[in-house]
Protein backbone atom coordinates (compact mmCIF):
# COMPACT_ATOMS: atom_id res chain seq x y z
CA UNK A 1 0.00 0.00 0.00
CA UNK A 2 1.45 3.56 -0.81
CA UNK A 3 -0.30 5.31 2.29
CA UNK A 4 -2.36 7.10 -0.22
CA UNK A 5 -5.95 7.23 -0.06
CA UNK A 6 -7.44 6.29 -3.00
CA UNK A 7 -10.71 8.26 -2.81
CA UNK A 8 -8.44 11.72 -2.96
CA UNK A 9 -8.79 14.09 -4.20
CA UNK A 10 -12.90 14.37 -3.18
CA UNK A 11 -14.61 16.99 -5.66
CA UNK A 12 -15.46 19.94 -3.17
CA UNK A 13 -19.30 19.15 -3.81
CA UNK A 14 -18.64 15.59 -2.64
CA UNK A 15 -16.87 16.70 0.77
CA UNK A 16 -19.65 19.18 1.16
CA UNK A 17 -22.24 16.69 0.51
CA UNK A 18 -20.23 14.29 2.88
CA UNK A 19 -20.03 16.66 5.51
CA UNK A 20 -23.41 17.67 5.43
CA UNK A 21 -24.83 13.89 5.60
CA UNK A 22 -22.06 13.25 8.57
CA UNK A 23 -22.39 16.48 10.82
CA UNK A 24 -25.25 17.89 9.67
CA UNK A 25 -23.78 21.02 9.05
CA UNK A 26 -20.97 22.66 6.39
CA UNK A 27 -17.53 22.49 7.55
CA UNK A 28 -15.24 25.79 6.77
CA UNK A 29 -13.75 26.11 3.48
CA UNK A 30 -11.33 28.46 5.30
CA UNK A 31 -9.36 28.08 8.43
CA UNK A 32 -8.48 31.20 10.74
CA UNK A 33 -4.97 30.23 9.25
CA UNK A 34 -5.84 30.64 6.05
CA UNK A 35 -7.55 33.79 6.62
CA UNK A 36 -4.60 35.48 8.25
CA UNK A 37 -2.39 34.49 6.38
CA UNK A 38 -4.24 36.34 3.28
CA UNK A 39 -3.89 39.48 5.88
CA UNK A 40 -0.59 38.99 6.13
CA UNK A 41 0.23 38.99 2.39
CA UNK A 42 -1.92 42.45 2.12
CA UNK A 43 -0.34 43.56 5.34
CA UNK A 44 3.12 43.79 3.56
CA UNK A 45 4.65 46.38 6.34
CA UNK A 46 3.44 44.33 9.15
CA UNK A 47 2.05 47.18 10.69
CA UNK A 48 -1.52 45.54 11.67
CA UNK A 49 -3.48 47.11 9.74
CA UNK A 50 -4.63 46.87 5.94
CA UNK A 51 -6.68 49.29 4.18
CA UNK A 52 -10.43 49.15 3.14
CA UNK A 53 -10.41 48.68 -0.40
CA UNK A 54 -7.55 45.98 0.84
CA UNK A 55 -10.09 44.44 3.23
CA UNK A 56 -12.83 44.90 0.28
CA UNK A 57 -10.97 43.13 -1.80
CA UNK A 58 -9.36 40.53 0.01
CA UNK A 59 -13.05 39.13 1.20
CA UNK A 60 -14.06 38.87 -2.44
CA UNK A 61 -11.26 36.97 -3.20
CA UNK A 62 -12.33 34.53 -0.59
CA UNK A 63 -15.92 34.51 -2.43
CA UNK A 64 -17.43 36.66 0.71
CA UNK A 65 -20.39 38.60 -1.41
CA UNK A 66 -22.06 39.91 1.63
CA UNK A 67 -19.90 41.92 4.42
CA UNK A 68 -19.91 44.44 6.60
CA UNK A 69 -19.30 47.85 4.42
CA UNK A 70 -18.42 49.30 7.44
CA UNK A 71 -16.07 47.80 10.03
CA UNK A 72 -14.01 48.78 12.93
CA UNK A 73 -11.30 50.31 11.62
CA UNK A 74 -13.12 52.00 8.43
CA UNK A 75 -13.01 55.64 9.72
CA UNK A 76 -9.18 55.58 9.99
CA UNK A 77 -9.07 53.65 6.81
CA UNK A 78 -6.99 50.81 9.34
CA UNK A 79 -8.43 47.23 9.52
CA UNK A 80 -6.83 45.27 12.43
CA UNK A 81 -6.51 41.88 11.60
CA UNK A 82 -9.02 40.86 14.47
CA UNK A 83 -11.91 42.48 12.64
CA UNK A 84 -10.94 41.33 9.42
CA UNK A 85 -10.52 37.56 11.00
CA UNK A 86 -14.16 38.51 12.62
CA UNK A 87 -15.81 39.94 9.41
CA UNK A 88 -14.24 37.19 6.61
CA UNK A 89 -15.55 34.29 9.13
CA UNK A 90 -19.19 36.18 9.13
CA UNK A 91 -18.78 36.46 5.59
CA UNK A 92 -17.93 33.27 4.50
CA UNK A 93 -20.48 31.72 7.73
CA UNK A 94 -23.51 33.64 4.88
CA UNK A 95 -21.48 32.51 1.56
CA UNK A 96 -21.68 28.71 2.79
CA UNK A 97 -25.30 28.92 4.45
CA UNK A 98 -26.32 29.31 0.58
CA UNK A 99 -25.00 25.70 -0.11
CA UNK A 100 -28.16 23.34 -0.53
CA UNK A 101 -28.38 20.09 0.14
CA UNK A 102 -27.52 17.73 -2.07
CA UNK A 103 -29.68 14.24 -3.18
Amino acid sequence: SSGINAEWPLRPGETLKMYREEKGDYPAMFTDANITSVFGMLDVTNNGYISMEQYRSALKTLGVKKYNARPDGCEKDQISLNTFLTEAKQGLELSSANFVKLS
